[in-house]
């Protein structure tokens, strides 16, 4: 049965709504996302009261929330609020009036639930082992210290860039005295968490301000890409980029590319907490999440019915099989071919000269090579690689889902349109382009064994003798249509290894 559920996240400065659909073999995705600002926080930082103003402005917004959520048939409500209510002495009134205005359950949690909320989504849609993660709101600022994929330090300090900005008057142009009370300010609070010093990690943020800090990095750079989540920089481009900021007035940063106007009045107290945390902790970089609190909220719900954990082992895998599920690919074939094109890779090695990396690429573009099929049979090859470039597939860099959109697209032989398709020149190298022919030709030699789509070649034994790589096919059948479409790659394959390719 198809389930849909909604999670409203209403910040101190942000209200967010996004609907998930999870279908009945399992697969889930994401089919609407708003987000309003409503600055919730705005006026309480010296009553500690929310103000008539904010709360009307948020009950609005739920209206809004609570009307999509009818008009999109959504099966469950999960709605969270967090600092800003949190910490107001009438958050129970606002509570109230929310539920009465709109209807939505809104439950209050508390700092350490949204870390672990920040935690779980990033941890599940980023491949990292150790790092230091901060969760940057309007009203406060989780921190989480993650090894081996698992949260060991939990903090909330009780401010964010809403807050922080009212406190120091930073709205618009910020005296060197003020950046200087206010980066004491922070780093007083951070002395506090010992932990927290000469970390030597990289620094994960979500968050608002964490996404525009990317943004603007990315107009900076001209990157071609305009995804955020998983995008990574070096400490110097963030430096500079905060120095800049820091010397701007607030119509300046109105202007400023990649900044969201609406947020250009508070993203020097948000910058300047990020910097504070860098320097603390001396980080090694800088990544950004496009998942956190939503998504965390989400598959803690999902993957409670799933797995007695709420972390996914395999990120990579688990979100290929997802978006194969998504498209109704025919998984018995997919796996097939995965499986081959495997063996093939692993047997082969010695002639092929990839990375184990490499390897984890080829299952992926294998199980996915033929979900272009859900736009149109013909040319499907050019929709999969299309559909690759743009999934949600967590666990790869930008480059490597641009490499791996390629190998998609080349499963029936390598066509030039993609070597001048400009979003794949800016991230694949002349190297990259090598790997995608290799992965490729395996991914096309697989394919071909399973032409029929009926298991006939049930496995493969790849060799090398002399000058000749040997394919010896596991069969009970003559398998005509196989041999003759793995035959059709002889030339490619001589060309692309300086091998003859002899199959037996």
């Amino acid at each position: 049965m198809t389930e849909r559920v909604a999670i409203i996240d209403l910040g101190s400065n942000s209200a967010r709504l996004i609907v998930m659909t999870i279908y009945h073999n399992g697969a889930y995705n994401l089919v609407y996302n708003q987000k309003e600002t409503v600055r919730l926080s705005e006026g309480m930082t010296e009553t500690g009261i929310l103000t008539r103003d904010a709360m009307w402005r948020a009950v609005g917004t739920l209206k809004v929330f609570a009307h999509m959520c009818e008009l999109v048939k959504v099966d469950k409500i999960l709605a969270v609020a967090t600092a800003a209510v949190r910490n107001a002495k009438n958050g129970a009134e606002f509570i109230d009036l929310v539920h009465q205005h709109t209807g939505i359950p809104l439950k209050v949690i508390s700092g350490e639930n949204e870390a672990r909320f920040g935690y779980t989504g990033i941890i599940n849609t980023i491949d990292i082992e150790d790092a230091l993660l901060f969760d940057l709101g309007g009203g406060s600022t989780e921190i989480t210290l993650v090894k081996n994929r698992q949260s060991v330090k939990v903090f909330s300090i009780p401010f964010g860039a809403v807050n922080l900005t009212e406190k120091f008057a930073s709205q618009d142009k910020i005296s060197e005295s003020q950046l200087t009370a206010m980066r004491e300010y922070i780093v007083n609070h951070l002395a506090k968490l010992p932990w927290l010093k000469r970390l030597g990690l990289p620094l994960v943020g979500v968050g608002g301000t964490a996404r525009n800090i990317a943004k603007m990095d990315q107009k900076r750079k001209n990157y071609p890409f305009p995804k955020v989540h998983n995008y990574r920089f070096g400490l110097m481009a963030f430096e500079e980029l905060w120095r800049e900021l820091t010397k701007t007035s607030l119509t300046q940063r109105r202007k400023y590319p990649g900044l969201s106007s609406e947020r250009a009045d508070i993203i020097i107290a948000g910058t300047t907490i990020v910097k504070s945390l860098a320097d603390i902790s001396q980080a090694t970089n800088i990544m950004v999440s496009g998942c956190g609190v939503r998504e965390g909220m989400f598959l803690e719900y999902y993957l409670s019915k799933q797995q007695s954990s709420v972390i996914i082992p395999d990120i990579l895998l688990h979100s290929t099989r997802n978006m194969l599920l998504f498209y109704k690919g025919n998984e018995p074939h997919a796996d097939h071919v995965a499986k081959l094109a495997d063996t093939m890779f692993e047997k082969w090695q010695p002639i092929l000269r990839l990375t184990g990396r490499d390897r984890h690429l080829l299952r992926v573009a294998a199980l996915l090579h033929d979900i272009g099929i859900t736009i149109n049979y013909y040319d499907h090859a050019r929709h999969s690689a299309y559909l690759v470039e743009n999934a949600r597939l967590f666990g790869l860099t930008h480059r490597e889902q641009m490499l791996v959109a390629v190998v998609a697209g080349w499963h029936n032989g390598p066509a030039a349109k993609y070597v001048r398709n400009k979003i794949y020149n800016e991230f694949l190298d002349q190297h990259n382009w090598q790997t995608a022919r290799k992965l490729a030709l395996l991914l096309a030699l697989a394919e071909g064994l399973e032409a029929t789509q009926l298991g006939l070649v049930q496995d493969v034994e790849p060799s090398i003798t002399g000058n000749q790589a040997l394919l010896k096919l596991i069969t009970s059948d003559p398998v005509s249509i196989e041999r003759q479409a793995a035959s059709a790659h002889r030339k490619w394959f001589k060309k692309e290894l300086g091998f003859e390719l002899i199959i037996e």
